[in-house]
């Protein structure tokens, strides 16, 4: 990265120190320069930032956009949670296309990141009470297999029915594990949209689904519910009183 701002002696000194860093705090230069006291090794970082050798993503952390390939781990260095939905399901080879956006699943942290420099943004989502399932993998949180398929329904407007078909279709899924998530989250209306599109996988694809699953997901059956929020044609389901207004051509588009 050559630079024209004029750099002092020591902003020089940290530079060629940390030109080769995709990610740079200041508990890495205390590492090096432990003389340099704390104030100053903020105002050194913040002196490149303003000059344009490196880019800000939050107070006292910052990154090189030419060398940071990680992005997972500056989203989760910003903000603690796990990696959620569409990333997770990245994460876990479960969809082909490079999602830009990079979803972050936190318990109240609600914000929108753009990681300048780069074509990626981070989104942070709260669920609040919801905020489990999820285990270390690679030296950051992901949210399990079951979990990731279950806030992807319960945040259906950032992932397609399609796509989250798909899948489960895909995956591995642990049942049991799946349930016990279901009984704890107690959504009813979570239950019916997952009860109708795992039933019509079943019925269009042959997909195998214990029964113990159907039966848990129909004791949460309450009033009628639409699939999404989209306007268009329904077609009602009494068994699970659901209004379908997306279509099984569109939910499963990827078997046809």
């Amino acid at each position: 990265m050559d630079k024209n701002n004029y750099l002092t002696p020591q902003e020089q000194k940290i530079w060629q120190y940390i030109r080769d860093k995709d990610i740079i705090d200041n508990e890495l230069i205390k590492d090096i320069f432990p003389e340099i006291k704390n104030n100053k090794r903020n105002k050194i970082l913040h002196n490149l930032y303003k000059k344009d050798y490196i880019k800000r993503a939050r107070k006292s952390l910052y990154y090189n956009p030419e060398l940071l390939n990680d992005y997972y781990k500056l989203a989760l260095r910003i903000k603690d949670g796990y990696l959620g939905l569409s990333s997770a399901l990245k994460y876990y080879n479960l969809i082909e296309y490079e999602d830009y956006t990079i979803f972050i699943i936190t318990k109240k942290y609600q914000k929108n990141v753009n990681i300048n420099g780069t074509k990626y943004n981070i989104k942070f989502i709260p669920l609040k009470e919801l905020f489990v399932g999820f285990e270390k993998k690679n030296n950051f949180y992901v949210s399990t297999i079951e979990k990731t398929i279950i806030d992807c329904f319960i945040k259906s407007r950032y992932v397609s029915y399609s796509v989250i078909t798909k899948a489960i279709y895909d995956s591995n899924i642990d049942w049991k594990e799946f349930v016990k998530l279901i009984k704890k989250i107690k959504n009813n209306s979570l239950n019916q949209r997952l009860g109708y599109l795992l039933e019509l996988m079943k019925k269009i694809t042959g997909y195998k689904i214990p029964n113990f699953v159907l039966e848990t997901l129909e004791k949460g059956i309450k009033t009628p519910i639409k699939l999404s929020n989209l306007k268009g044609k329904t077609t009602y389901n009494p068994k699970w009183k659901v209004q379908d207004n997306i279509g099984s051509e569109e939910i499963l588009s990827w078997w046809q």
